[in-house]
């Protein structure tokens, strides 16, 4: 935050009044470049319903896999990574939430018959970024394909 208040030529605590703690910064960028991933994911998949929503999952997710800075992120501040992009910490984890619950209301509306839509979208995004960030969990090997299989399962 010190670089970013002298790059800008404010002070640390003008830059914290404009944008909240370093994690919130981390946070809105985040999940300004996720919600643009998540759009083109959710445009190039195919199919409807199902279909289209373990698309978008997966394709998201091999887009953050295949991001560099994301990446370096997660290899660099781990844990602090995980606590940004999986936590309250920041906004990313509520909005991703919330994007996958319209996405379930426009593509699957009758899910919500066995499980409330917001329940649902929760254990989705829990699903992809298990996946997605097992190496760090678990040690296991980050695997988007298999948040698309997952996903076919649950709502299948």
């Amino acid at each position: 935050m010190r670089a970013l208040a002298d790059e800008l030529g404010v002070s640390r605590m003008t830059i914290n009044r404009w944008v909240g703690s370093r994690d919130q910064l981390i946070g809105t960028i985040t999940w300004g470049l996720a919600e643009n991933a998540l759009d083109r994911a959710r445009e190039r998949a195919t199919g409807s319903g199902v279909e289209v929503v373990a698309g978008t999952l997966e394709g998201f997710i091999a887009t953050v896999l295949d991001a560099p800075f994301q990446r370096a992120f997660l290899r660099q501040e781990g844990e602090i990574a995980l606590r940004i992009l999986t936590t309250r910490s920041s906004h990313l984890q509520r909005n991703f939430i919330a994007y996958v619950a319209e996405l379930l209301r426009d593509e699957l509306p009758e899910s919500a018959e066995r499980m409330p839509i917001d329940d649902l979208a929760y254990l989705l995004v829990r699903i992809a970024e298990s996946f997605c960030y097992v190496d760090l969990i678990c040690g296991g090997e980050p695997d988007a394909s298999k948040v698309g299989v997952a996903v076919r399962l649950l709502l299948s």
